[in-house]
């Protein structure tokens, strides 16, 4: 099924009730494109744990803002706090270099080659998810080195669905932002699809069939508890928080119309935002005020962008005839536009308009930015599988995460964590 039937189906509502693929291998991390003209870094063993320094390195081969050095070249045992020989380790051709120890803390330093200097340590206190601390390190590192705020210690939320069609069994799950740790945080025999995560990263909307039509539910993360949000006649799906946590915007269809209307969070207060006569569907959110859609008031799906006010929609899409399912981040929009045959995700900067596709598959869906613009998760098809991918914003890196079992779809990043 391609991507313009799932958008002409309230996007991928009609893709849960018909899909039909089930997956049982366990997918491995594994890098499909080389980074070239990239910071060159060296991660060395850690004394301790090592677990830490291959975290990292992992973290920062995703990025693809690095290019990996084999300690190996070092032409000596780096140490945390040790002196080290300068001159052989710039030969190695790593401008940086990161050591550290891991016991119950996780100590790091980072050495400049060019100067010799120790430019900066970070200790990470014990943490009982052992794998957070390395990634709270490389934020720390990945933020000092190119000056952006690291996104690794983070979740990414995805439905996991197993079975055959008729039988399947759907879990929404939340696991690190590199695939680790999952959770079951609810299972359903109903298609539940599109979570999409609050500000403060404690609840999850999404949309399911659980009540035998599709309504909106907000999951409490933390208690368990959820609530529906949204049962209204017709179609009712793809929730967006807005910034501040007190409206979700949706696509509701009434009276054979699919618009975006708001909900607010609290009272469930519902106002009505598009009012034309096409399809309008994938609501993001630019700004408190601002929200961009998918539409086909053109002939075509493409972007478009409105004010919680209402009033006519602006279309902000030119390049390509086909574009859809925005994420934004500041001034990132993440989208499905279709290049011939196939659908692949491309990053557009919302001032200039400049854009550039980041995936290389043929069935690529549901992007979704990380908090710092810096990557990309998307859903895919490889080797017959549903998998989840991830691509650096700048196009030089892609991975495969390792979800165990189920055909994976509908990613969403979080937001920063508390």
């Amino acid at each position: 099924m391609n991507y313009q039937t799932i958008f002409k189906w309230m996007s991928a509502l009609a893709f849960y009730v018909m899909a039909s693929t089930s997956v049982s291998a366990a997918i491995e991390v594994r890098i499909t494109d080389g980074i070239d003209q990239a910071l060159p870094i060296m991660i060395a063993p850690f004394a301790g744990d090592d677990q830490a320094a291959k975290i990292i390195e992992a973290d920062f081969d995703r990025s693809g803002r690095f290019t990996l050095i084999s300690p190996a070249k070092a032409g000596q045992r780096l140490e945390l706090g040790k002196p080290f020989n300068i001159e052989v380790l710039r030969r190695s051709g790593a401008d940086y270099v990161v050591v550290g120890s891991q016991t119950d803390t996780l100590t790091v330093e980072l050495l400049n080659t060019a100067t010799g200097e120790r430019v900066a340590g970070y200790r990470i206190p014990p943490h009982p998810n052992r794998r957070r601390m390395a990634h709270k390190a490389a934020d720390l590192l990945f933020e000092k080195m190119i000056g952006i705020k690291g996104a690794f210690d983070t979740k990414v939320a995805y439905i996991l669905a197993n079975g055959a069609a008729g039988s399947q069994t759907f879990q929404l799950m939340v696991a690190d932002a590199d695939g680790y740790n999952p959770q079951s945080v609810m299972q359903s025999n109903k298609p539940i699809l599109s979570p999409a995560w609050s500000p403060d990263a404690r609840f999850l909307a999404y949309s399911s069939f659980e009540k035998d039509h599709s309504a909106v539910f907000i999951q409490d993360l933390k208690s368990g508890d959820k609530r529906v949000l949204l049962l209204y006649e017709g179609t009712n799906g793809a929730p967006a928080w807005s910034p501040d946590g007190s409206q979700i915007a949706i696509s509701l269809t009434d009276e054979d119309n699919t618009d975006i209307y708001v909900v607010n969070v609290r009272n469930g207060a519902i106002k009505r935002v598009t009012q034309d006569r096409a399809i309008d569907t994938e609501p993001a959110w630019a700004s408190n005020n601002t929200i961009v859609y998918t539409s086909d008031q053109g002939g075509k799906p493409q972007l478009y962008r409105t004010t919680v006010n209402g009033g006519d929609g602006q279309r902000i899409t030119f390049q390509g005839d086909y574009n859809a399912a925005p994420s934004i981040v500041k001034n990132k929009i993440g989208m499905v536009r279709q290049l011939g045959a196939g659908f692949k995700i491309a990053i557009m900067n919302a001032s200039t308009k400049n854009s550039a596709t980041v995936s290389r598959g043929g069935a690529d869906e549901s992007p979704s930015l990380a908090p710092n613009g810096a990557m990309v998760v998307y859903a895919t098809r490889a080797g017959g599988r549903e998998q989840l991918a991830v691509s650096s914003d700048n196009g030089k890196s892609r991975q495969f995460l390792p979800i165990q079992g189920g055909a994976a779809r509908n990613p969403a990043w979080s937001p920063y964590l508390p």
